[in-house]
């Protein structure tokens, strides 16, 4: 840590969820709420005073975390449920239990601070007071306004795209700055674009771009709380400008997606991750290349080509732009989809030999390769060794590599 840092209270006002990612077979209790606490518990000398919803699970956690962390204090709004995430993938849509359209929405608590990250909740709300406030509102699904109960002498939010879309109810750049700078207030709005990185907005202009950072693995699951999160402590306890601050917060969150593990940097810091300087990806192809004979194949095959598409970038899937029908039309097509992508991501578990020929053709091509797999031993690609091809058994890092390639 610096000397910048000071001791002092940060609110922290979130949702505290099981998450589960069936694909590492990972079950935990975070939620974006209590790992902006545990954040900021385990990498600053800042108390924490935390707001958030839950049952008698919750609660046990949570005392938990008090008695290792002595400068942790919370207030639990009581709900009958442990709300859950199942993710497939990490990068996938979660499905969420209970329905949250079942939930008995409480009378929003009070909640006054100086400093305080305020993150959108699917069980309630806290209408917040304070000084400086980040708001996260975390869905693009009906999302809460911020001045709609809360108040700030200075408020910033951090969205991504499809959030800014659905609360400004505007698709076009100009119209969504407007009603950011003009109706909410806002200090600053930051517009997060994943592997793309993210845009500062200091007023209804041009925004600064904030780098992504190619990572050797990307940790998905909460990375936009940690950026949130780094965010709003470097503007909280620094004099770093906002932009400074965002781009700090990048930094964090790739520490993060790497090792899985949250970082305060100053700039001193040893931070060796190489920028990611996206060269118009939106006209780049990728070619999806994999089984789809059982209904485990096309589901993945479906789920990895909107991940994909979710980036801005084209998809050519045989499944979904061929289809089935005759085999040398289909050939002809699929040998066309090769040749006009940029590079090639190949799902190898079950070994294909469809999907096989299909790699044979790209490497001949000198076309880049990425590869996933969880169940296949090297030995049986050995063919595929002369080629410009790499592997990975996470597949959201695979996703990640893909576009980080174009």
């Amino acid at each position: 840590m610096s000397s910048e840092n000071f001791n002092y209270m940060i609110t922290i006002i979130g949702g505290t969820y099981r998450e589960v990612n069936l694909e590492q077979g990972s079950h935990e209790i975070f939620g974006s709420g209590l790992r902006s606490a545990n954040y900021i518990l385990e990498n600053t000398d800042s108390a924490v005073q935390y707001y958030t919803f839950g049952d008698c699970k919750v609660q046990k956690h949570l005392n938990n975390y008090k008695k290792i962390f002595k400068a942790f204090n919370f207030q639990i709004e009581e709900i009958d449920h442990l709300i859950t995430f199942k993710y497939n993938f990490a990068l996938d849509n979660p499905d969420i239990y209970p329905d949250p359209n079942t939930l008995n929405i409480g009378k929003p608590t009070e909640v006054v601070g100086d400093n305080i990250i305020c993150f959108g909740s699917l069980e309630g709300s806290f209408n917040s007071t304070g000084n400086k406030v980040v708001y996260d509102p975390q869905t693009s699904i009906n999302p809460k306004l911020f001045s709609t109960t809360n108040k700030a002498q200075e408020v910033i939010y951090v969205v991504n795209k499809s959030e800014a879309e659905s609360i400004s109810k505007s698709k076009e750049i100009n119209e969504i700055l407007n009603f950011f700078f003009d109706v909410e207030k806002v200090k600053a709005l930051i517009i997060k674009n994943g592997p793309s990185g993210a845009k500062v907005y200091l007023s209804n202009s041009e925004g600064l771009p904030i780098p992504a950072y190619i990572t050797d693995k990307v940790h998905k699951i909460g990375s936009g709380d940690i950026f949130t999160t780094a965010f709003s402590y470097y503007w909280f306890n620094t004099d770093w400008e906002i932009p400074e601050c965002a781009l700090y917060a990048s930094k964090s969150t790739a520490l993060y997606c790497n090792y899985g593990a949250g970082a305060v940097l100053n700039k001193n810091s040893i931070f060796e991750f190489k920028e990611f300087n996206p060269q118009n990806i939106s006209n780049k192809q990728v070619y999806l290349a994999g089984p789809i004979f059982s209904l485990s194949e096309i589901i993945l095959v479906d789920k990895v080509r909107e991940a994909l598409l979710g980036f801005g970038i084209k998809v050519f899937s045989p499944y979904h732009d061929v289809g089935y029908g005759n085999s040398k039309q289909i050939a002809i097509k699929d040998i066309q989809g090769i040749e006009n992508s940029d590079i090639i991501l190949c799902l190898l578990d079950g070994l294909d030999s469809g999907t096989l020929i299909e790699l044979g053709y790209a490497m001949s091509k000198g076309k880049k390769l990425i590869g996933y797999h969880t169940t296949v031993e090297h030995d049986s690609l050995f063919m595929l060794k002369v080629a410009d091809i790499e592997y990975y058994n996470d597949l959201t890092t695979a996703l990640y590599k893909v576009i980080w390639s174009l």
